[in-house]
């Protein structure tokens, strides 16, 4: 019988084979050990070669730009900074996504009035106002000039004094005017995580859209691949801390409770995984992936919105999203999801204005302005008594962004109204700020699952498991029996006769 070597000879050259690697190579595979050994490696490198392919193919099979393609792609003063990157497919469609911001003016009387009615608290740096909104949209303009979407304002009938409403790239959004019939009753509410269900109502919002806080500023040049994959799909920011399984206790915080709850209703639905807490950062968003949100966890989102303030029985609703796409979100609606390692992350800084850090955030500030600081995105949280503090934060967002943004009305414009509430009374006028005809309607693909069936699904999810798990260790038992018996020596009948 020829072996393998035999047959590889003729087709190799005299010298080749009569080299000492190719004599060991052809004793090697005479031996039926070594050819089991080879067949095993070969094995494994045939499945490695193909998950590689695959990988590669999954990703879109994008090349890298050239400097000619990069210039050409992207305007010519951006596109030194794409260059080496691959190209986003659909990047056509993706730089005019929505951007939506959710502000409130927290020192207006109508607005402290219904605050101090629902049982709020009033005072503290969250009722004062130093132009936040103003300064991250001229930044977000600044450092994110690859954009060309609308952008949206979501107050609670609020309006900036600064912006221009001629402007048809920018639009102001009464948030009451986003809630369903069956959430209106639960106005007025002054929960984030109540409002940030209905974002996705928005009238004319782009299927993917991105969420930033008013507190965000974009302090170096984002490339788009800071929130887009290269097959299109979107990247979520994480911290590098994971989310622990256990229920929250008494003692714990009104945010990290809500988190930890979500967690809990996560594991319900997709078991036990290890998920990170989300970054202080822009959110990128399906408009889709809040539709199924909202179907699978109807009961404890319907349950959020009976809270007026932030509670710790809350649903975090970013973390909803985000790790729905990751579970199941991506092959439902066929948006790829990356998850980019925690080195990625430190450009992200979150900066905290305390009245004792002032030193410590003058050499922030300094340093971002010099070009020296490796932050590309900022956030100001503001924990502050001193009001030098805002003054010294101002001064650094005057001169981060001195050029107002296309949104701000000139000096002769007339000023519009601070809110679309009347004074005194707090009702609404509605010739302020003009509604929009109709709301966003649900998306047809999915309105076909029943609300009511998630819990039976669940049920039948559980049994499938439990089931997948009996027979799993049913036939893991079956396999040690049948080994151990085979290793068993045989006696015969012959040799009890000898015994």
């Amino acid at each position: 019988m020829k072996s393998i070597s035999d047959h590889i000879k003729p087709f190799l050259p005299y010298g080749l084979m009569r080299t000492t690697l190719m004599i060991r190579m052809r004793l090697m595979m005479t031996k039926r050990r070594s050819l089991r050994s080879l067949l095993v490696v070969f094995a494994v490198a045939t499945f490695s070669a193909f998950f590689v392919l695959q990988q590669i193919y999954r990703s879109g099979l994008v090349t890298s730009l050239s400097d000619v393609d990069a210039d050409s792609h992207y305007f010519t003063n951006f596109g030194n900074f794409l260059r080496g990157n691959c190209e986003i497919r659909n990047f056509n469609r993706l730089q005019y996504i929505s951007i939506v911001y959710t502000w409130v003016n927290g020192s207006l009387p109508c607005y402290r009035k219904m605050r101090r009615k629902a049982g709020g608290s009033l005072g503290g740096s969250r009722d004062r106002e130093f132009n936040e909104l103003m300064y991250s949209i001229r930044s977000f303009q600044k450092f994110i000039p690859w954009h060309k979407g609308n952008f949206y304002i979501v107050t609670p009938g609020h309006i900036p004094n600064w912006i221009d409403l001629n402007n048809t790239k920018i639009r102001i959004i009464n948030q009451d005017d986003l809630f369903p019939g069956y959430a209106k009753q639960f106005l007025p509410t002054f929960n984030t995580n109540v409002i940030e269900q209905f974002l996705y109502l928005i009238p004319g919002l782009s299927d993917l859209f991105m969420q930033v806080n008013d507190d965000c500023i974009f302090t170096k040049l984002i490339d788009p691949h800071e929130f887009f994959t290269c097959d299109g799909g979107i990247r979520l920011l994480h911290e590098k801390g994971s989310i622990s399984h256990v229920p929250p206790t008494p003692k714990k915080g009104v945010w990290i409770s809500s988190v930890l709850n979500t967690q809990q209703e996560m594991d319900i639905r997709w078991g036990k995984k290890t998920r990170y807490y989300i970054k202080h950062a822009p959110f990128l968003y399906s408009r889709q992936a809040f539709e199924r949100v909202h179907q699978i966890f109807e009961r404890p989102l319907y349950m959020t919105l009976k809270n007026k303030f932030r509670s710790r029985p809350d649903m975090n609703v970013p973390l909803l999203h985000h790790y729905y796409m990751t579970s199941q979100g991506s092959g439902e609606l066929g948006i790829s999801v990356d998850i980019p390692p925690s080195r990625d992350m430190e450009p992200y800084k979150l900066v905290l204005l305390k009245d004792k850090d002032k030193k410590k955030l003058e050499k922030t500030f300094d340093e971002i302005l010099s070009g020296s600081s490796t932050y590309k995105i900022i956030t100001l949280n503001d924990e502050y008594t001193d009001l030098s503090v805002p003054k010294l934060a101002a001064d650094f967002l005057s001169k981060l962004t001195p050029e107002p943004s296309e949104f701000e009305r000139k000096p002769w414009s007339p000023q519009l109204p601070w809110t679309i509430r009347i004074p005194g009374s707090c009702e609404v006028n509605d010739t302020i700020l003009p509604r929009f005809p109709e709301r966003m309607t649900p998306s047809v693909k999915y309105q076909v699952h029943g609300y009511r069936k998630v819990r039976k699904a669940l049920f039948v999810i559980a049994w499938i498991r439990g089931l997948g798990l009996g027979l799993g260790i049913m036939t893991a038992y079956i396999t040690c029996i049948i080994i151990i018996r085979s290793r068993v020596p045989k006696v015969s009948n012959v040799d009890f006769e000898k015994l």
